[in-house]
């Protein structure tokens, strides 16, 4: 009967390591909070990157302030 024992796997608690920078909670140039970058944008991305990443925001944008318009205007003529 000891032969057919399952054994699971536990699930361990990992230690947290201690933050270099607790006050801004940045643990450096190599912790994942700076992997991300701001709108996309990573640290060392090409020109035309930034460029396509900042169209898509601006059209993204302007798409949204014209839907929103549009959706005011006409409930404005129903009411």
């Amino acid at each position: 009967m000891a032969e057919k024992k399952v054994i699971l796997p536990v699930v361990q608690k990992e230690n947290k390591a201690v933050l270099s920078h607790p006050g801004t909670g940045c643990g450096g140039c190599g912790s994942k909070s700076c992997k991300g970058g701001g709108m996309g944008i990573y640290p060392g991305s090409e020109k035309e990157v930034v460029y396509r990443n900042i169209f898509l925001y601006a059209t993204m944008g302007l798409i949204i302030f014209i839907t929103t318009y549009l959706i005011v205007h006409l409930l404005n003529l129903f009411t």
